[in-house]
């Protein structure tokens, strides 16, 4: 596999996680979805308005080549809002960083305080994504969610294409 269909594959996985795991989470009760419980970003809602915000800090830097400081701002009680975000913010990693060739993919970027391959901060923001998804789970059982919870990781992510489901 080239490096271009890896990252291709790690991309498509994050937009599938971040799809599963938000699908569940527009079924919670309001009240759980915004409880904080003063633990990683707080809230279930916070912890997915972090992960969409990185996912804009990389892609402006990924695709456009722009530095911005990472945006802290939060909104209040707009869940459907985070959520439509981060799934087009998935869908636009996948659309534009899937168009990069290898050797666009293994240009080193100077970011602030690093310098790293392409490819290799994406891989950060695929990474990031899970580990996030996993303090959503995390908060929900934390304030008594009970229930099936959707798999996010990228074993299951590999079932579900082999078996298109």
């Amino acid at each position: 596999m080239h490096l271009q269909q890896l990252v291709t594959r790690y991309l498509q996985f994050n937009a599938w996680a971040n799809t599963r795991q938000t699908d569940w989470v527009m079924l919670l009760d309001r009240d759980t979805v915004y409880k904080e419980i003063g633990s990683g970003s707080g809230t279930i809602d916070k912890t997915l308005q972090h992960i969409l915000a990185a996912q804009t800090y990389w892609c402006d830097i990924l695709v456009q080549g722009v530095f911005k400081e990472f945006d802290r701002t939060l909104k209040v009680h707009a869940i459907a809002e985070v959520v439509d975000d981060l799934l087009n913010s998935s869908q636009q990693l996948v659309n534009n960083l899937s168009l990069l060739d290898d050797e666009k993919l293994i240009e080193r970027i100077e970011v602030t305080d690093s310098t790293q391959s392409r490819y290799e901060y994406i891989l950060h923001l695929v990474n990031h994504g899970s580990y996030h998804r996993g303090q959503v789970v995390t908060i929900a059982r934390a304030l008594g969610v009970v229930g099936e919870i959707p798999v996010t990781d990228y074993d299951a992510y590999l079932w579900w294409i082999e078996n298109k489901l």
